[in-house]
């Protein structure tokens, strides 16, 4: 057999050598940003859920702490009809202030103002209120919300 003309490879090629770096960087940067979006859609807290003796002014407190500490179980807990998951951005209350809590042993109306921050933009800030009805095991759930 006749002795070959051509060179053995000798590793890769200027071209292939960039190509190979070009996507280890991008693979890490990818990586770098995932790792990013868990850490800050994780809970940064654990809120309790307030129990049947709690006031719906504590209940409402707590559901605004639970979103802010983005606290799903919790909140979810509190106001079963809503859908968070971790990637949700609901908004956000700051400078909660109490106002008036009108109604019986078994439906509340909890008025607040609050400065809101984050999600769609749609709440302003301003007067706010919690509708609460109490549970089968007797602990307020948020039911419905609005401008009060």
């Amino acid at each position: 057999m006749p002795p070959s003309t051509s060179t053995p490879a000798r590793g890769l090629r200027r071209g292939q050598t960039l190509a190979v770096v070009a996507a280890g960087v991008v693979t890490g940067v990818v990586a770098s940003a995932v790792a990013g979006l868990l850490v800050w859609s994780a809970p940064r807290e654990d809120v309790r859920i307030p129990g049947p003796d709690a006031t719906p002014e504590a209940v409402a407190l707590a559901y605004l702490d639970a979103v802010a500490a983005r606290d799903f179980d919790t909140a979810e807990a509190i106001r079963p009809d809503e859908h968070l998951g971790r990637f949700s951005r609901p908004s956000t209350a700051h400078h909660v202030e109490i106002g008036t809590v009108t109604g019986d042993d078994r439906h509340a109306h909890v008025v607040f103002t609050a400065d809101f921050s984050g999600g769609d933009g749609t709440i302003e800030d301003g007067l706010w209120g919690y509708y609460l009805e109490r549970g089968g095991d007797g602990s307020w759930r948020i039911v419905d919300a609005g401008v009060a």
